[in-house]
């Protein structure tokens, strides 16, 4: 496990000039050959990103916490379940702090015609998948298409506690949501996106949309003598909502925007060029792009050097045979043993066709927990007990800090920019950070999917533009040079009493995991 994965260097030269293979390293002789011909064509931007020097606040009060979203379990049992795994999850929301108009209501959708008895578009439990819609309130011909998050099932035991839950069954899923951020309805957070057609798909397969396999999985549960099924049919549910949108409307868009928070934002990452080309036959469709929120997770060893996050999730994508869930292009590429590193966003970025903006924090809370101080889950592959949340914050001393930046000392922090710095790094080797009608916003607040909260959407800003600004800046443009969508991240003040350099981020004390 004493592997350091956060940075692959830029893909040496192909073995013959002009090959398409290079055999001990087919991926990266693909992506030295595209980053090599994107740049003779002038179609990669190498030119420095503008000056990102933070000056603008959220608009909100964080004395008294007003305008933080809340989330509203059925139990209490998961509240600190999402706190801990960051997880984007189907809720109820309240009211708008920036606006007193009622946010409209989406209505969940069963697909029951296409479950066990049909396709086989089912959850973990084998009960019928589903989504949330809400049709535009104006005629508009935009659609807003929106993958749901909830982190991933690494073994068999941890999938099968998930059929307990919302994340792996439907049978408990509430008739209707509210969403804020980027997703609200309210014209005055969400100039851009307020009047489209939206729809949320609800995860319930736990490999981002990604698992298709054919037979079941069996486990016995622990204490029982019979074993219960799991389904890992994520691309069945996508495939299955695109066919029932068609037929509900989707066929006459003129826009679609691909959007997902956390699992779900690397869902939209991972799918983006599948969902293009599905969408392809809708002849009226004028703009297509994708802008995953907090899904950029890091293929990344942990602070003592071991491939803990790399290892779990190696396993969950061969278990959920995701290896015909991915980008078809970034599979294609690599030898099959190597084809579960299309299941991170790095390498399967690097062969996405489709306009991209990524939005995403380079120090994300839920990847510091649990990604760069986690530990493997006792007993993983074969666990006896499932652990729903993941083994995080556990590398020792770092239980504070990595969930509070208040508690951090200076060497810590210290730590936690190299992460930062990792994170551009890992970007600017990547021949799609510079594509001409890509873009990112990047920033350093200590947070998780705050694309989907109305005062961080609207406030947080690097270089005096906020995320709704830089986001509408991105999709009102068309083949613009990556340069000047491109937002980078500061570094905190290890020497300093408040260690914040985005003064737009709340105070260290207040910055979690935004859900």
């Amino acid at each position: 496990l004493k592997q350091h994965f956060w940075l692959q260097p830029p893909p040496p030269a192909c073995s013959k000039p002009g090959s398409k293979r290079d055999r001990s390293h087919p991926a990266r002789c693909l992506l030295r050959e595209e980053w090599s011909a994107m740049k003779a064509k002038d179609v990669l931007d190498t030119s420095s990103p503008k000056d990102m020097s933070p000056s603008r606040r959220p608009l909100i009060d964080t004395s008294s916490g007003a305008g933080r979203t809340t989330l509203i379990y059925k139990l209490a049992f998961f509240i600190p379940l999402a706190l801990l795994a960051g997880l984007c999850v189907v809720g109820s929301f309240p009211m708008s702090s920036q606006s007193s108009k009622p946010q409209p209501i989406l209505q969940l959708h069963m697909m029951t015609d296409k479950g066990l008895k049909g396709r086989g578009a089912v959850c973990l439990d084998g009960s019928d998948a589903g989504f949330y819609f809400a049709p535009s309130s104006t005629g508009s011909k935009g659609w807003h298409i929106f993958f749901n998050g909830g982190g991933w099932c690494y073994d068999e035991a941890d999938c099968l506690g998930r059929t307990e839950t919302f994340l792996g069954s439907s049978k408990t899923w509430s008739n209707q949501i509210y969403m804020e951020g980027m997703l609200s309805f309210d014209c005055a957070v969400n100039p851009d996106f307020c009047n489209f057609n939206v729809v949320v798909l609800n995860y319930c397969d736990g490999m981002s949309f990604a698992g298709d396999r054919k037979d079941p999985v069996m486990v016995i549960p622990p204490n029982e003598s019979e074993a219960k099924p799991l389904y890992f049919r994520g691309r069945r549910i996508l495939d299955a909502t695109l066919d029932t949108l068609l037929d509900m409307g989707l066929s006459n868009a003129e826009e679609v925007i691909l959007t997902g928070c956390s699992a779900g934002g690397l869902a939209a990452l991972l799918h983006a060029d599948h969902v293009k080309r599905r969408l392809g036959v809708i002849p009226s469709l004028k703009k297509f792009g994708v802008a995953p929120m907090s899904g950029f997770f890091l293929l990344h060893s942990n602070l003592e050097g071991e491939a803990v996050f790399p290892e779990m999730m190696e396993y969950a994508f061969n278990m959920a045979n995701a290896s015909h869930g991915v980008n078809a292009d970034c599979a294609a590429a690599y030898p099959q043993k190597e084809t579960w590193k299309c299941g991170f966003a790095q390498h399967a970025f690097a062969f996405t066709q489709s306009r991209v903006f990524l939005l995403n924090s380079a120090l994300d809370s839920w990847q510091i927990s649990c990604i760069y101080t986690a530990g493997l889950e006792r007993g993983f592959p074969t666990e006896k007990v499932p652990n729903l949340a993941g083994n995080c914050s556990v590398v020792p001393g770092w239980k504070n800090c990595s969930q509070d930046l208040a508690s951090c000392k200076a060497g810590q922090l210290q730590k936690l920019n190299e992460y930062i710095e990792h994170f551009q790094e890992v970007l600017a080797i990547n021949p799609s950070a510079g594509r001409r009608g890509n873009g990112a916003f990047i920033h350093s607040c200590f947070t998780h999917c705050e694309a989907l909260s109305n005062p961080q959407w609207s406030g947080f800003a690097v270089g005096g533009t906020t995320m709704q600004e830089a986001v509408s800046k991105w999709w009102r443009s068309d083949e613009d040079p990556a340069s000047r969508h491109t937002y980078s991240p500061c570094l905190y003040r290890s020497s300093s009493s408040d260690p914040t350099c985005n003064p737009s981020c709340l105070p260290p004390s207040e910055q979690s995991m935004v859900v």
